[in-house]
């Protein structure tokens, strides 16, 4: 569905068939077509500047930071010195921003497939990234992430996938092929992060994921977060790496304190509490199965 075609002053998601989110707009600040989806931004009563893609929400000003620094600092918080990261899609800059609070990354690379997204998110959602494309040590790579994690391998300490849903350009950021790719492309004590949908309306999707990410790394955990702007709100995260990084997490505050982050809605015990799902969740999970990586 178009974003705004058919409903004139509101921009409108079709989250299921049966399911419609409507926002009220004040002004339509981009809606064109790119060589790769339909880019629209509006200014919204209700969430200030709204960023969609192919008709569906990726951000709101309002709720971003809820997405953002849950898809971003549980894994560099897990992680003993995350120096190089990898920022697959994003072009928002949000999660650019939120790997650069770290001040032990060195450097974040973003592989963005779409150069007509970080320029409307440069014009038009500058708090957003806070001037994080222009950082010293931001590297924007305009390339399809699955193609670029494939060149880099044991190069990055963090992966962070900001991806679309399973569709269109965003649909081979959720193969086995290339999670078996982020794997290589981690260097010993390595984590990725990703992002899996809403368990409450697209339950077989993050069941899927969490298989397919089993096949190429021993530890696998999911926690959830909550985004206001997302379908059902509730939305699921992966987290993978080749040793246990649930043993870390008693690190967790001191390494906050230490790295001087503020957020929004992140915190370390948050962090814990997110990985204490529902029983509706455990229960789909019980049927994804484990494997052993090769």
């Amino acid at each position: 569905m178009s974003s705004g075609d058919r409903c004139g002053d509101w921009l409108c998601e079709r989250q299921t068939e049966g399911v419609e989110l409507a926002l009220r707009v004040r002004r339509w600040l981009v809606r064109r077509r790119t060589p790769y989806q339909e880019l629209a931004l509006a200014e919204t009563e209700e969430l200030g500047r709204v960023l969609a893609l192919d008709g569906k929400i990726m951000l709101s000003e309002r709720d971003e930071p809820f997405y953002h620094e849950m898809l971003a600092h549980p894994a560099l918080l897990l992680h003993e010195r995350p120096e190089r990261v990898l920022i697959v899609g994003g072009g928002d800059g949000g999660t650019l921003r939120e790997a650069l609070s770290h001040p032990t990354v060195q450097r974040a690379t973003l592989a963005e497939i779409d150069r007509e997204v970080i320029d409307a998110s440069r014009e038009f959602l500058p708090s957003v990234h806070r001037g994080a494309f222009d950082d010293p040590r931001a590297e924007i790579v305009i390339q399809p992430g699955e193609e670029y994690v494939r060149g880099h391998p044991r190069e990055f300490d963090v992966i962070l996938v900001d991806s679309t849903d399973p569709i269109g350009p965003g649909e081979a950021l959720f193969a086995q092929e290339f999670f078996a790719a982020c794997r290589g492309a981690l260097r010993e004590g390595g984590l990725l992060a990703l992002q899996a949908g809403t368990p409450f309306y697209w339950p077989q999707e993050l069941a899927q994921v969490v298989e397919r990410v089993k096949r190429s790394f021993p530890h696998v955990g999911v926690y959830l977060g909550f985004v206001p702007a997302y379908p059902s709100g509730m939305w699921a995260y992966v987290l993978a790496g080749r040793f246990d990084f649930r043993a870390a997490e008693p690190e967790l505050k001191a390494r906050y304190s230490a790295r001087g982050l503020a957020t929004r809605y992140y915190s370390p015990a948050l962090h814990r509490a997110a990985f204490v799902l529902p029983r509706f969740v455990e229960e789909l999970l019980a049927g994804a199965p484990t494997s052993t990586p090769r």
